[in-house]
């Protein structure tokens, strides 16, 4: 063949193969899979991809989308995601679902009584999936399965008792308290499950647990350990009875022992004890002062907020600045929530407490908080990689809240794309149909393949056309 033939026939080839190599490239970059089919373009649908990975995809694929859906708090799988329990699937699998379930606090019969049939199938199970198990029917909607559970707590392996008597913790009753009694006893026992025990027993809030409790707290020649774990279970029994050996723990040398009998006195109505806690507040190790804060904060104590103020600003520790801040929003006084406002305009302020701040208010938002919330995003709106509205927004993204419609849309506008995208996910959390446009215009000329995406899944969840 002659060398033009030869260069006409290339030339021709290329203008063939190039729009597809092209398109190819470009599906690449969108984050899709990087050789679509015939069928595929890049604006399929995006819950429908999610629904074909469910159905058709690998394993890792299945495990990738639910670490995404995970992610983002998305709901909206949860019908496929249960439907893949119907089928023959890898324990890793079965792991991950019920994860997924768990961290999403999804409690559903279906998925409960596929729980249940695997635990009474235990011969089969590996230990990592019963763990798994065992912490999903641990969810507060989920109807107790002590009968199934117990047979765990002869199970051979050490991580399997112990969650189980975690379980039986969140779900038992005080009928098993003898089990657990006689379990902390054994010769067997480890340190980690004998805790646990004293822990479960607490929060059974156990009254045929008490003298055993106090058995242990009240002797010198236990272990230090378990006399904490005691007087912290004493603390949440609250039985009259314990008093006594609680408000004794409070002398002892040991920090930590006094630090959980700070903790457990502030259950009690004696009118010493707000005394006896803001006392603590002033102790010079900081579990001390970070229970007393709770508790203090607990008592909707009007007379600690001006100790709390103090240890917001001034204590060397992070947590009890924590404790101290989570503290006045829960006495809720007008003097404490003033304090707290003005502490997310303090730029002198550290990070931590201002973001700590606004996700407490955003639980139950007034419109004074959002007063503030705008003007705070108003001071840091210009600012270059401002961290504050990256968090702020952020916390925004992931509440539903009523009357910030501008605010939400407002975000769409920024030059950052994780603004953006935060917007876009406020918006679709709290279906602002208003703004259907900027969505559109988004999905389509967005200037970051994850926020077009994002745009495009808000609209197909709502039923529009991107």
């Amino acid at each position: 063949m002659s060398t033009p033939m030869k260069q006409f026939t290339f030339s021709l080839i290329l203008a063939f193969l190039l729009p597809s190599t092209l398109g190819t490239l470009l599906w690449a970059e969108e984050g899709s899979p990087s050789t679509p089919t015939a069928s595929q373009t890049p604006q399929d649908s995006i819950l429908e991809e999610r629904k074909q990975v469910f159905q058709y995809g690998t394993e890792g694929e299945i495990l990738d989308l639910l670490k995404t859906l995970q992610e983002q708090k998305d709901r909206s799988m949860m019908e496929q995601v249960l439907a893949l329990l119907d089928g023959k699937i890898s324990r890793k699998l079965t792991r991950t679902i019920f994860d997924f379930l768990r961290n999403l606090e999804y409690a559903d019969p279906k998925g409960e009584g596929y729980a249940k049939k695997l635990l009474q199938t235990q011969e089969d199970l590996d230990q990592e999936t019963i763990l798994s198990l065992l912490q999903y029917l641990s969810l507060p909607k989920i109807q107790p399965q002590v009968e199934v559970v117990l047979p765990f707590l002869k199970d051979s392996r050490r991580r399997i008792v112990t969650a189980t008597v975690r379980y039986l913790g969140k779900k038992g009753n005080e009928g098993i308290v003898p089990q657990l009694i006689d379990l902390f006893k054994g010769q067997e026992a480890e340190e980690d499950l004998r805790t646990s025990i004293l822990t479960a027993l607490g929060e059974l809030k156990a009254n045929n647990a008490v003298e055993f409790l106090r058995s242990i707290l009240d002797n010198p020649d236990e272990r230090l350990v378990y006399r904490r774990f005691a007087c912290d279970a004493l603390g949440k029994i609250g039985a009259k009875e314990a008093y006594p050996s609680i408000k004794k723990a409070l002398e002892e040398s040991d920090n930590l022992l006094r630090a959980y009998a700070v903790s457990a006195i502030g259950a009690y109505p004696e009118s010493e004890v707000e005394e006896i806690l803001l006392k603590a507040l002033r102790d010079d190790f900081s579990r001390v002062r970070g229970f007393a804060a709770e508790q203090l904060g607990n008592r909707k104590s009007v007379a600690a907020v001006e100790m709390l103020i103090y240890r917001v600003r001034r204590d060397s520790d992070k947590q009890v600045r924590l404790s101290s801040l989570k503290a006045l929003f829960e006495i809720g006084s007008e003097k404490s929530f003033s304090f707290l406002q003005d502490l997310i305009l303090d730029d002198k302020a550290s990070l931590d407490l201002r973001v700590e701040t606004i996700r407490l208010f955003l639980q139950n938002p007034s419109d004074g908080l959002m007063k503030t919330i705008r003007t705070l995003m108003e001071r840091e709106w210009t600012k270059e990689n401002s961290r504050l509205l990256d968090e702020t927004c952020k916390q925004l993204s992931i509440q539903t809240l009523s009357g910030i419609e501008d605010v939400y849309q407002k975000m769409l506008s920024h030059r950052s794309f994780i603004i953006r995208v935060y917007g876009i996910r406020g918006i679709g959390r709290n279906g602002i149909r208003s703004a259907t446009d900027q969505l559109r215009q988004l999905a389509k000329e967005g200037a970051s393949p994850q926020e077009k995406k994002e745009a495009r899944l808000v609209l197909e969840q709502w039923g529009v056309t991107p």
